[in-house]
């Protein structure tokens, strides 16, 4: 039932493609009304790690590229990744943990390339905290629900370390040394207050009155170092090579590595449960992500496909891991997250940070359809999740082409994987593909544009002789012939409403001009008329009441249930326009232009009144294009971004700030 139509080459010409990597990922704070989403491009791979996990599976950590550097990050529960924003003024940030709230820690640099100490909050508002040297670095690392923080400022001449603790306030108190240290860090706070971190080159743990105390070492170490702590002040670090586990009392215990024969590992976070996760060796300088569970039984979590190693990073209530996993000979980690032994979800693979993409439809549920270019090169089909997770939809295909999505995830479209020939597809909701059955004498090329929420396919199949002939698919696959204006030869369906009503194309042989026509449930076919002495004219959606949408000549026009046709007004001084969608309170989606090459266009939404609004473009963007709306408004389409890239967007339906009402002409 929702459907749109790929325009890229136009859009693409008036770009000088290239650049920096801005802002990825669906940009849309918790709560908030935005009014464009950027949900990216296809993915690239990029260096990434996980550093915090809270009960909700919210992550936190950090992405980086050659060109932007650093960039902390947010990963929500359904893998879609949130940029954490700062003002201009800062760069090369990163997040190092997160509260049960939602609150994040880490670090910022600023003006001065001083990295600072911040926080971010679930809203995604930033703040700088407090540090006493103005020239020295500083970072915030951990924590807790009551919105205290731990972390680790700079001080004095020569510049020396110190742990720290802001309140919820953000007041700083440094934290005492340990007899005879000069420099300290802290790494963990648990809800009771109780920090850890090291003091020298010894582990230890602060009480929330400040009190330090040193966590004994495994007999034969010199060193070691605090890196979690439970809500029960259990403590899990490393004593030399060995990882350990500190009972709330202080005594220590080791836990087992992997592989006893490779010894080498530390344990990094642990849960209320106690169970431990970390690293331990598997020989050849390489490690794997590794749990202890409470009795301190190890179980190796393996790594991503194709990796060599890992590494656990945090752990929450329900033993979920999160971390990294790396293929050493290409020194690039990946994000990732486990779930069980052998589990592992590779975080990284959601950054949308190539060049272009474009959405080209949208279902009611917020699930989007499109085109994006990979890495690799050639256009490819894909399908974004409301968080703005894409997964490519044909990896081995030639050219695939995802035209229109139904309510329940089926997705439409066509192929040519086998003998350079195009084949009418659908994708089920969990991603298998399979080819329409092409109507008998029609099978030499067939192509599917529509589908409605009842499962009725449209589209079009043609003979090796033939023209393309409108076609219609039942739920269970069973093709049939459309029927076409008197003296006509083919043509093609386009689109379907949940009524059953189709639209397309009705054409007499080697004539380039199409008649646009309606097909009622009955079979009755019915041509809508263009404007007066327009030549092409072209319908490409419709909404369940019946109205359609399209163009004809360089206009763009609807046409209501009973045929009648209306020219959609244009903003002033444009020369070109085309309507794409509609919803169905009637809502328009589209485009217009000026008409002249290097002009940037303009994604437009008209009221059902004809009130015409300009869309937002993406920060530092110039040019959008608005394609497929869905049942309650949400527009989809795509959007440069001041980088030389252009990224699929959507335009919520609930934004209604600072819109742009264009004056027409």
């Amino acid at each position: 039932m929702v459907r749109g139509k790929f325009l890229l080459c136009r859009f693409f010409l008036v770009l000088a493609l290239g650049g920096a990597l801005v802002a990825v990922g669906a940009q849309e704070a918790a709560g908030a009304s935005v009014p464009v989403v950027d949900l990216g491009a296809f993915p690239v791979d990029s260096d990434s790690r996980v550093a915090g996990i809270n009960d909700t599976g919210t992550m936190a950590g950090v992405h980086s590229t050659a060109a932007g550097g650093s960039i902390a990050t947010r990963w929500n529960a359904d893998g879609a990744v949130v940029p954490l924003a700062v003002p201009s003024t800062y760069r090369m940030t990163e997040a190092r943990a997160i509260n049960a709230k939602g609150f994040i820690a880490g670090s910022a640099y600023d003006d001065l390339s001083i990295r600072r100490p911040v926080l971010w909050r679930p809203d995604g508002s930033f703040t700088e905290l407090s540090s006493p040297d103005r020239y020295g670095h500083s970072e915030a690392t951990a924590v807790n629900t009551a919105g205290a923080v731990a972390g680790t400022v700079t001080i004095g001449s020569p510049p020396v370390e110190r742990a720290a603790r802001w309140d919820a306030k953000g007041v700083m108190t440094l934290l005492p040394l340990a007899s005879g240290d000069s420099r300290s860090a802290a790494t963990a706070m648990n809800d009771a207050g109780v920090i850890v971190g090291t003091s020298g080159t010894q582990a230890v743990r602060w009480k929330p009155d400040g009190t330090v105390v040193k966590l004994a070492l495994l007999p034969g170490d010199d060193r070691g170092s605090a890196e979690g702590i439970n809500s029960a002040g259990v403590v899990v670090g490393s004593s030399g090579a060995h990882p350990v586990r500190w009972a709330a009392n202080g005594t220590a215990t080791p836990l087992p590595y992997l592989y006893p024969e490779h010894p080498g590992g530390s344990a990094e976070a642990i849960n209320d449960s106690g169970v431990v996760t970390g690293r331990s060796s598997i020989g050849s300088g390489h490690h794997t992500a590794v749990v202890w569970d409470d009795r301190g039984t190890v179980t190796g979590l393996g790594t991503l496909p194709g990796h060599d190693q890992s590494a656990g990073a945090a752990i929450n209530a329900r033993g979920v891991v999160a971390g990294e996993s790396e293929q050493t000979a290409t020194r690039g980690r990946h994000a990732a997250r486990w779930t069980a032994p052998g589990k592992a979800v590779d975080l990284s693979r959601s950054f949308p940070g190539g060049d272009r993409a474009e959405a080209s439809a949208i279902n009611v549920h917020g699930q989007a359809i499109g085109q994006s270019l990979p890495p690799d090169g050639g256009m490819r089909a894909v399908t974004w999740t409301p968080g703005g997770v894409l997964t490519d939809l044909s990896p081995d295909s030639n050219t695939p082409e995802a035209n229109a999505v139904n309510a329940h995830g089926v997705i439409v479209g066509t192929d040519n994987r086998k003998l350079n020939k195009d084949r009418a597809i659908r994708w089920e909701p969990d991603g298998t593909m399979s080819a329409l059955k092409e109507p008998e004498y029609y099978t030499y090329r067939s192509r599917a544009y529509g589908i409605n929420d009842s499962g009725v396919i449209v589209g079009s199949a043609s003979s090796r002789r033939g023209s393309p002939h409108p076609t219609r698919w039942a739920p269970d696959g069973t093709p049939s012939l459309l029927p076409v204006l008197p003296g006509h030869a083919g043509g093609a369906a386009k689109a379907i409403n949940n009524r059953g009503v189709i639209i397309g194309s009705s054409g007499i042989r080697n004539e380039t001009n199409d008649h646009v026509v309606r097909w009622d449930p009955d079979g009755t076919v019915t041509e809508l008329m263009g404007l007066p002495g327009e030549k092409y004219t072209h319908a490409v959606a419709l909404n369940d009441r019946g109205d359609v949408v399209g163009y004809s000549g360089e206009y763009p026009v609807r046409w209501s249930p009973d045929g009648r046709i209306t020219k959609l007004p244009l903003p002033e001084g444009t020369s070109r326009g085309q309507a794409n969608g509609i919803s169905d309170t009637g809502v328009v989606s589209g485009w217009y232009d000026f008409g002249a090459a290097g002009d940037p266009g303009q994604g437009v939404r008209w009221a059902p009144d004809g009130t015409v609004t300009v869309l937002p473009s993406l920060p530092g963007g110039h040019e959008t294009k608005a394609n497929g709306i869905n049942a309650v408004g949400d527009i989809v389409g795509s959007s440069d971004n001041g980088a030389g890239q252009v990224h699929a967007v959507r335009w919520p339906a609930t934004w209604d700030a600072e819109i742009r009402p264009a004056v027409t002409r």
